[in-house]
């Protein structure tokens, strides 16, 4: 006789099937015990499979541990050395705060001198902006007026004139033969023969807007303004009698034993047709006929700029 085994379950569920049959045939006011063994057997197949879904997880750790492992380890290396960094950078930003800090107390000290003293820093920096002017406006060698001054103060003089219709002079002024004077005594004697007659062509001149300046190598030129052509003579002859009263030797010169200057004049009444470049064209022309003429010469013209009354 072959035997037959029941589970539990099947016990339950068919091993007493005729009682509950026979209990719920004797109970028909009662259908929730269908509903309760329909529950029951529901739970039990959830438990199974859940059961599997457990042992199919144990397995897979079991076989794939040492690689979850390898990864837990690297991932715990990696936030070690990001733990590191962030302290690092932390302490860089700390840093960098209390380096702030300073600067700002730093620059509140700076703002406060500059607010109680601020009257004096004001006078000093005007100072020391009228200081650099001046020296970006005098030549270095004779301590005249440059040629960059020359131009600026003859432009603005024209524009005045022009606007008071008053005469404006030009005297030009060349050292004769310097270039034998330089070949004969030498540079530094040539550089001390320039910043005599320098100094005593700038005493020449004496009101307020008159100007003496370096023209160029050993060229000199002063802007007369509200002065005529008979004035600028005067003070062209008063610079050649200072010059020749300095007595500075002159070995190579054809003119003289000492050193001489040839004065070419241009005077004229600006107008606005023209430019102050007109007046030193014919400066520079009165010069030149200055030299032909043998040197030592003070030669002049005085010319209008007018247009034509109509």
């Amino acid at each position: 006789m072959s035997k037959v085994f029941l589970s539990e379950e099947d016990f339950f569920l068919h091993g007493s099937h005729k009682t509950v049959r026979e209990d719920i045939q004797q109970t028909h006011h009662e259908p929730q015990l269908l509903t309760e063994v329909s529950r029951l057997r529901e739970e039990i197949e959830r438990l199974r499979k859940a059961n599997q879904d457990l042992y199919i997880a144990l397995s897979t750790t079991a076989e794939h541990g040492d690689f979850i492992e390898a990864q837990l380890q690297e991932v715990n290396e990696q936030l070690k050395v990001e733990v590191e960094e962030r302290k690092r950078a932390e302490a860089t930003l700390k840093a960098l705060l209390e380096a702030i800090s300073k600067r700002k107390d730093d620059l509140e000290i700076v703002v406060q001198t500059i607010m109680e003293h601020g009257d004096v820093m004001d006078t000093q920096w005007s100072q020391k902006v009228t200081e650099i002017n001046k020296l970006a406006t005098l030549d270095a060698l004779t301590q005249i007026a440059n040629r960059r001054r020359f131009d600026e103060h003859l432009d603005q003089q024209w524009a005045q004139m022009t606007r008071e219709r008053s005469p404006l002079a030009l005297i030009l002024c060349d050292i004769d033969h310097f270039k034998q004077f330089n070949d004969a005594y030498g540079h530094l004697a040539g550089d001390d023969c320039l910043q005599q007659v320098a100094t005593v062509l700038n005493r020449c001149v004496s009101r307020p807007h008159d100007l003496v300046a370096r023209f160029g190598g050993e060229e000199f030129a002063a802007i007369l303004p509200q002065t005529s052509l008979e004035g600028a003579i005067r003070v062209a002859e008063r610079m050649q009698a200072e010059v020749n009263q300095l007595q500075i030797p002159h070995i190579d010169s054809s003119v003289s034993t000492a050193v001489t200057l040839s004065i070419g004049i241009a005077c004229l009444v600006p107008c606005s047709q023209s430019s102050s470049s007109e007046l030193i064209r014919l400066s520079d022309r009165q010069l030149y006929l200055a030299k032909q003429l043998g040197r030592n010469q003070i030669v002049f013209q005085s010319a209008s700029l007018q247009p034509p009354l109509l």
